[in-house]
Order: structure tokens, then sequence, then C-alpha cells
């Protein structure tokens, strides 16, 4: 027998209109059935009266996040149920395990671990097995997007050739599969190793299957910043070449550049849309920042082998990214124990501390963790005015990026939504139609959702109520991880998670979802 709930008294922001209207909002089991002003007492219904100022919203929806750890580890990301997300999008930026071979989980667990996370035990973990690791176990939903990278490095490891046409059958096979099993997209991520070495001929073969249905090529560009219109015009043409709908996560760069870019998409008819969070600094591997994909590319073992080669160093601390002006630019956020007091502080502070030059030490922490640290890079040419005008862009989705390992992580992982929702005002107070666009709305449409990202008769009822406080950041550089505050009560399938401040007793009803 299935559950009635009612929640009554609120506002809705139904995410389709303009404004938003005072009704109420029937729920039958999983699925919304009536959206109305008074609607009647239902006697089998659990009735929640709001306060009066409450808005209720869909279920917001994290279009990049790196959520693979924590959802296999306990089934929920706190920092992301406390700001009201009710569904995660992980396999992101080509260099998920989840999908992977045995030897590619491997790789993934050392090279990609700081972000992701690790998959306890080891690989293989298709895309199925992943959904049997979760079964039961999830407080929040799950989508996944099949990685390039990951498929990539079980046909050629770590190699920066191009594949075969035979390996680029393989690969688009694997691809096939992933989608079967329900992932909604495919991602790359062309900064990262093996990932980076598929050029556009290559991306556009492999995403071939993603045609039929429209599912979106999710990447992580080659390019952003000065190079951000370089970085796109390949996903476009990628686009173009396979006829799929592109998507390029967490967005960064002059807004001028990036409008040329997309105007010549919309020329094409190439659809484009985008994520990006509401902080300048970002966070990923330490790798990925300082060294070359030359040395990165036998793998990590290779690569600390290297590390240690005299002229190997000597040519590292005499390029510009071993700068002690560039390291002073880094904070690091996930180190191995024997580091974990220096989290929080930059390079050149830690490196002082220990006594030691920024660049050689640096050199020694890459090896001694076996490239096992994340870290966060300021980006001095990216302003706030840049950011402001690339989230309320139409073409936004709100994704964290947000990354839960490591002892001192990036704050988007616990804010970036209540920040998002702090950015879209309409004569001076917040709108929360336009919220409910942006954080969840834009995301179920980009990603084939469309049963979530509205309140509406018939769509499924995640949910998210904002108290009248408004939703409050309070996650910062120096704390980052103090949960957000404003959401009253967050729903996952009908069933409630989240109510006054906490998680919902032991329910478990999120699922791994598909298009």
């Amino acid at each position: 027998m299935t559950i009635r709930r009612l929640l009554r008294g609120g506002l809705v922001a139904d995410g389709i209109g303009r404004d938003t209207v005072a009704a109420d909002v029937l729920i039958d089991g999983s699925t919304i059935i009536a959206v109305g002003p008074d609607l009647a007492e239902h006697p089998d219904a659990e009735t929640v009266t709001l306060p009066p100022g409450s808005v209720v919203c869909p279920g917001f929806i994290d279009a990049h996040v790196h959520a693979e750890g924590p959802l296999v580890d306990t089934g929920v990301v706190t920092g992301a149920l406390a700001q009201g997300v009710t569904t995660l999008v992980v396999g992101q930026d080509g260099s998920s395990w989840i999908g992977g071979s045995a030897d590619a989980v491997a790789y993934l667990n050392d090279y990609f671990g700081p972000v992701n996370g690790r998959l306890p035990g080891g690989g293989p973990c298709p895309l199925d097995t992943f959904r049997d690791l979760v079964a039961g176990r999830l407080q929040q939903n799950v989508a996944v997007l099949a990685s390039q990278g990951t498929i990539r490095y079980a046909l050629t490891g770590t190699s920066d050739r191009p594949l075969t046409d035979e390996e680029i059958r393989a690969a688009r096979a694997d691809v096939e599969q992933a989608l079967t099993a329900g992932a909604v997209g495919l991602s790359s991520g062309l900064d990262y190793v093996p990932s980076r070495f598929g050029l556009v001929n290559e991306c556009a073969a492999i995403a071939a299957p993603l045609t039929g249905e429209r599912r979106p090529y999710v990447s992580h560009l080659r390019a952003y910043g000065p190079q951000v219109r370089a970085g796109l015009t390949e996903l476009i043409q990628i686009g173009e070449r396979a006829a799929i709908p592109v998507h390029a996560s967490h967005l960064w760069g002059d807004p001028a550049d990036i409008d040329k870019a997309l105007s010549a998409a919309d020329e094409i008819g190439v659809p484009v849309t985008y994520d990006m969070y509401p902080y300048i600094r970002s966070s990923t591997i330490l790798a990925m920042l300082l060294l070359p994909s030359d040395i990165q590319r036998a793998g990590v073992t290779a690569t600390v082998t290297a590390l240690a080669d005299p002229t190997t160093r000597d040519r590292l601390l005499s390029s510009e990214a071993f700068s002690d002006t560039n390291l002073a630019n880094i904070t690091l956020g996930s180190l191995p124990d024997s580091h974990a007091h220096h989290a929080g502080k930059t390079i050149s502070v830690a490196a002082r501390d220990d006594g030691q030059s920024p660049g050689p030490w640096t050199l020694d922490l890459l090896a001694g963790s076996n490239l096992q640290v994340g870290a966060h890079l300021d980006r001095p040419v990216f302003t706030e005015n840049h950011l402001h005008q690339i989230i309320t862009s139409p073409r936004h989705c709100a994704g964290s990026d947000g990354i839960y390992q490591g002892q001192h992580p990036h704050p988007r992982g616990f804010g970036a939504f209540a920040r998002l929702a702090a950015a879209y005002r309409r004569d001076g107070a917040p709108d929360y139609q336009t919220i409910a666009r942006h954080l969840s709305t834009h995301a179920a449409d980009a990603y084939g959702l469309t049963s979530r990202g509205r309140i509406a008769p018939g769509t499924t009822a995640d949910i998210t109520v904002i108290a009248p406080t408004g939703l409050v950041d309070t996650a910062t550089y120096d704390a980052p991880t103090v949960p957000a505050g404003g959401v009253s009560h967050v729903l996952v399938n009908g069933t409630p998670v989240w109510t006054d401040g906490a998680a919902t007793g032991p329910d478990r009803p999120g699922q791994m979802i598909s298009r």
C-alpha cells in the first residue's frame, strides 16, 4: 500500500512558470498527483503544514559531482542533502571507476582517488555491479555517465596513441553496453590521463551510440580561461560530428569568448549546455595541475619513478608550474596521513614549515604519496563578474563539482547550491522560479531526467522545501565542511529523508535512475 503525503501552506516554485504561487502538493507513493490551492484534506494522507513563507521546489539536481566514494560507503552525501540535492550525476571527467575493468579501477583508485574516492576491494565495476553495490542503500538518487577515459584505459592503458579502428569499435560497444545498463550520457576529461589522448574524431566516434536517444556528451574541456573558446570549439566539433547535444563541465573563462563559441554552435545546430559552481577557486588532483602528460602517460608507478630522476626533476623545477609564484596559489586539500597536518595550507607555507623549498618538497610529496594528493587553485584571470554572467545564463545547470575526499575539501561540495540560490533575485528578493530552474529543471532537461525537475502532477516526488529564512551558505575556504542551512524538508521518491536540519530516519528511497 502506497503512502499519501500532503504538503500544505507553502509557495510552490514549480520550475515551469514565472512566479511562485500559493499551493498544496499531494503525493501518492513516489508520484505527485495534485498541485493547487487549498487541496482537500485526505484522511489517509500524512499532512505536513509548512510555515508561512516556505517554498516548495523540485528536488535539486547536481549536474556535476564526484560522489562515487560516499555513495558506495554510506549511500548519502550529507553536505549535498543539507542543500536540498536529491539527485547526483556522477561518472564525470572521463575518469570514474564506475564501468571500469579491473585494471582501470586499480589505476583510477590511485590516480583519481583524491577526487572520487576509492572502490573498496578493486574492480571490475560495470554499471550493473555499481547498481548492486548501492541498491537499497541510497538516501539520494544517482545518475551515471559512462567515462571515455575509463573505457580507453581498458584498451590502451595510459598510451597517448590514437585508438585503432578495432579499438574504437570495442570502445563504442562499451558505451552501448553502459547506455543499455542505464548511463545517461558519456563524459570525458581532456586534462586527465588517459582521457586527454582522445582527439575530436576519436571522441565523436566513441560517442556515436548517444545519437539515437540524444543523450549528451559531457566534457571537462581541454582548455579553459584565456583558451576557453578553443576548448568549446573542440566540444562543439564533437557534437556536430556525432549529431548529439554536448555539455561543458564547470565552464569558466571570459563570457565574451564563451558567447562567441556558443553562437557558432547555435548557427550549426549543436545544442550546448554547461554547469558551473559559484566559486573562483578550483579543485582537482595535484598531478594534473603540475605534471605534463609525457611524464604521466606510462601510469602511476612509472610517474613516481620518473619523479626520482635528477634530469626529470631539474626539468620540472625549471618550469612555470613549479615556480614559487604558482605554488603559492595552490592550497593542499587531500593528503596522506604523514602530511595531514598540512591540509589547508598553501604549498609554499607547508614547505616552509618543513624547512624546505616549495618545488623539491612538492615533488617529494607527489612521489611519496603515489600521487594521492588533491589541491585547490586560485584563478586570478577569472572574476566575480565573469562568474555571475556564466551562472545566470539560461544554458547553466547547477553543478557543485563537489569533492568529498581528504582533510580539507573545497567548500563547493557543501555550499554551491546555497550560494547559487543567492545569485538569483528579482526586485531585491529571491527569485524562486529561477532558483528552481537553475538548480533542478535545467539539469533534468540536459540529462533527460524529465520526470524530475518540476512540481506537476505525474512527476516524481523529489521535493526540496526551503524555509522562510532562505538557503544559507555557511561553508568557507577556512571551514569548508560546515553544512548549509535553510532547507526544512527533502523528499526523495516521495519519502522524507531530511526534516528540520537533519536526516530523517533509516529510509533509503534513493535509486540509480536513467532517462
